[in-house]
């Protein structure tokens, strides 16, 4: 089961069939076979209420005859005549019983044999052709019953194995004495006569009596042996009707008389018919299989055509072609599917030139960095020697600005791109006391920097820029001018505030800055630079504003991430 399902599971085309075959084949075999079973009931239960309607025809012709020949026993048990000619041996008595008898038969000895017998059981007149006399014992059998119930017909089988009939007997009796006994005979050929326009003749029916032999069976029901069968099968407590039969039974009891009528139709679907109808259903399934499997390809073309397509510009893509194209003119989810891929090749490849242009320009700002950086390596080894003339010779602000100046530029030619923030302040620090000497301290510089910030990693020199301004522009012919640097963390964020009481930023380059366009910074190197790192390496979200400040002067904020995570050396490896 695993390894079909294996198999299945392969191949689109062999999951689509199996759908196919599942969604066609279960409806249609349980339609079919639904429709077979209502139309196998619907005409079971036909079949089944015209056979009622024969047996109960045939009770009731039955029912009738054998009341009529309750009255014509009674009538010949009661009748003088009669009795005179059983008990008296005069013949021309006898011959006037006789005559009576044949008078009270009279329409009946086509239909059963009527006998006379005395008390000792002695056939005294008949009604049979032959004139033969069947004498019967009166202490035992159907006179002795007969006897024993003087005002009821009794009704018994008479057979000899081979052939059977029914008796019916009345005894005549006189001042509660047992005269004789009138008796009628039915034969096969009697009942006939009674039934013969009662039911279909293409049916087999059988009368039994209580004990389930046989007395009058047709033709058809002889051949089976109908009595034999069905007392077999009482007896042993079998089912009386049997799928093997090929024939459909039926049993109705006969009024009170102790017999019962069965009639045996065929089978309303013989082992033909099913075959025939299971043939069609069959044949069907075939048809609907074929058109599975036609609809199947059909539809696994249809379907997978435009995938395998997808599929091989998928493997384009991956090669690097993003100039590759699918064609589609579907209108379905497939098409759907095309455009979307079409759409994001060109995302894509939008994406990377993109990226390409990024790199290319932070490129550009690492090179204008290096040539930045080009003469201050030269101008290096010079300021140290400044460093220890000054110090030679006593002047202690040559040595302080050649040191910081060493410093700054030691960090400025170094290769690394990120550093701690402590480090960047550090660096910043130097930065000042270079400019405080040089403005001859007419400013103050104070930092505020939470201890849990300063192994946060940035981009090298991105705050001097912003400082460099502040005094250069925002200072500018201030007496008393102060500048604060402030860093905090926001929502994940990392704000580096530079904030001055000077004369302001103009509104035109507020609004500059705040609106993002670079190509409109590039005369500002500086702020250029800063704005391009941060937003090349963050993202646009990220980069450099600028504001008024509360207390007059500008504000001029860095947003980048909060990042702990790099490896970058640590300070002492970069100060030297």
């Amino acid at each position: 089961m695993g390894r079909a399902e294996s198999m299945i599971k392969r191949s689109f085309k062999r999951e689509l069939f199996v759908c196919f075959v599942l969604v066609a084949m279960l409806p249609l075999l349980i339609s079919d076979f639904s429709l077979l079973g209502v139309f196998k009931a619907k005409l079971s239960r036909d079949y089944e209420k015209d056979a009622m309607e024969q047996m109960k025809n045939i009770e009731e012709n039955i029912v009738d005859f054998l009341n009529r020949m309750d009255m014509t026993l009674a009538s010949l048990a009661g009748n003088d005549t009669i009795l005179t000619g059983i008990t008296e041996t005069d013949s021309w008595l006898r011959s006037k019983a006789y005559k009576q008898l044949y008078e009270e038969t009279q329409g009946y000895r086509d239909y059963a044999q009527f006998n006379i017998l005395n008390a000792e059981g002695q056939c005294m007149f008949t009604t049979s052709s032959a004139n033969q006399k069947a004498d019967l014992p009166p202490y035992w059998g159907i006179l002795k019953v007969a006897y024993a119930h003087p005002d009821d017909m009794i009704i018994r089988r008479a057979g000899d194995g081979t052939t059977s009939s029914l008796q019916l007997a009345r005894a005549i009796t006189v001042d509660e004495e047992c005269q004789g006994f009138v008796m009628a005979s039915l034969g096969g050929e009697h009942f006939e006569s009674i039934l013969h326009s009662s039911y279909d003749n293409k049916n087999g029916i059988a009368i039994l009596d209580r004990f389930w032999e046989d007395v009058y069976s047709t033709k058809t029901t002889r051949d089976e042996n109908l009595g034999r069968t069905l007392r077999q099968r009482r007896m042993s407590g079998e089912k009386i009707k049997q799928t093997t039969d090929g024939i459909s039974f039926y049993i109705m009891p006969i009024e009170d008389s102790g017999l019962y009528l069965v009639m045996g139709k065929d089978a309303v679907f013989t082992d033909d018919i099913t075959k025939t109808l299971m043939g069609v259903i069959l044949s069907i399934a075939l048809l609907c299989m074929l058109l599975c499997l036609f609809m199947t390809t059909f539809m696994s073309e249809y379907l997978t055509t435009p995938i395998k397509r997808l599929t091989k510009a998928m493997s384009c893509v991956q090669s690097g072609n993003l100039d590759v194209h699918v064609d589609s003119k579907r209108k379905d989810e497939l098409g759907q599917l095309s455009a979307d891929f079409n759409k994001m090749t060109g995302e894509l490849k939008s994406y990377m030139e993109l990226q390409v242009r990024h790199q290319q320009e932070l490129s550009d700002s690492n090179i204008a960095m290096m040539q930045a950086q080009l003469n201050p390596h030269f101008l290096y080894n010079t300021l140290d020697t400044m460093k220890w003339v000054g110090k030679v010779n006593h002047i202690p602000e040559i040595a302080v600005l050649s040191s910081d100046l060493a410093k700054i530029l030691r960090m400025s030619i170094s290769e690394e791109k990120f550093v701690r923030l402590s480090e960047e302040i550090r660096f910043v620090n130097y930065y000042m006391e270079i400019q405080q000497i040089r403005f001859n301290g007419s400013f103050s510089f104070d930092v505020e920097v939470p201890m849990e910030l300063e192994d946060c990693i940035v981009p090298k020199l991105i705050i001097q820029p912003i400082v460099e301004n502040a005094i250069i522009h925002g200072l500018k012919e201030q007496e008393e001018g102060h500048i604060f640097l402030n860093v905090y963390t926001r929502q994940n964020k990392l704000y580096i505030e530079v904030a001055d009481n000077g004369a302001g930023m103009s509104e035109e380059m507020v609004r500059l800055l705040n609106s993002r366009d670079r190509e409109a910074l590039k005369g500002h190197i500086g702020f250029y630079n800063v704005a391009t790192i941060l937003r090349l390496h963050y993202g646009e979200e990220y980069g450099v504003y600028a504001e008024p400040g509360n207390r007059g002067g500008t504000k001029v904020v860095l947003i980048l991430p909060v990042d702990l995570d790099k490896e970058v050396p640590d300070a002492e490896g970069i100060s030297g």
